[in-house]
């Protein structure tokens, strides 16, 4: 960490932070227009697969709903809209942006409908290491919800991360146990 003598004022470190989200935003539409290009003319043949996204997931190391996600960005249809909204922006607005692009096709109820009927809960109890594993699958948003939820206990529950030794993922299990004797009573275990 530099000196407090060497911070930048903090009128300049807005502006850097600005500018450079201005270039990424600059150069994710520079990324789009090679993705929209690489797709419309099937260079993902290529090395076999199946498709864009599916070559954006094996060779930019993409996860695939981030894949699917920038070939859909890249098609032509709303192009000028979305880069001088990009342009403008921070990178999370554009993607707020083409979500609810997407959420207002007719394809994107059969996505949630699909997203809906698969959501599921699992536990598996480990009693020879008195533990136990849960693994939730909800609908995305849902999910971001559910994660914002365990987030705000974790830090309404604990010191800043800086003081803690344990780890981010043992402090998100406290949260959910923390959460959990909220909603019921819990004499076993208090984080």
């Amino acid at each position: 960490m530099k000196p407090a003598n060497n911070l930048l004022p903090i009128d300049d470190l807005d502006r850097a932070i600005v500018n450079l989200s201005a270039r990424i935003n600059a150069a994710t539409y520079e990324l789009l227009v090679l993705i929209r290009e690489f797709d419309e003319r099937a260079g993902w043949l290529k090395w076999g697969l199946g498709n864009c996204a599916e070559w954006l997931h094996y060779r930019c190391d993409f996860s695939m709903n981030a894949s699917r996600e920038k070939v859909r960005v890249a098609g032509t249809r709303n192009e000028t809209e979305l880069v001088s909204f990009a342009l403008t922006t921070t990178t999370a607005r554009v993607e707020e942006r083409c979500r609810e692009l997407r959420c207002g096709t007719v394809d994107s109820l059969d996505d949630a409908q699909r997203a809906f009927a698969n959501r599921s809960l699992r536990v598996n109890r480990d009693a020879e290491r008195g533990t136990m594993t849960i693994t939730i699958e909800l609908p995305t948003e849902t999910g971001e919800l559910v994660a914002k939820a365990i987030d705000k206990a974790r830090d309404d529950s604990t010191p800043k991360a800086e003081f803690v030794d344990e780890s981010w993922s043992a402090r998100q299990a406290d949260a959910l146990v923390s959460m959990a004797c909220r909603s019921a009573p819990c004499a076993r275990f208090r984080p």
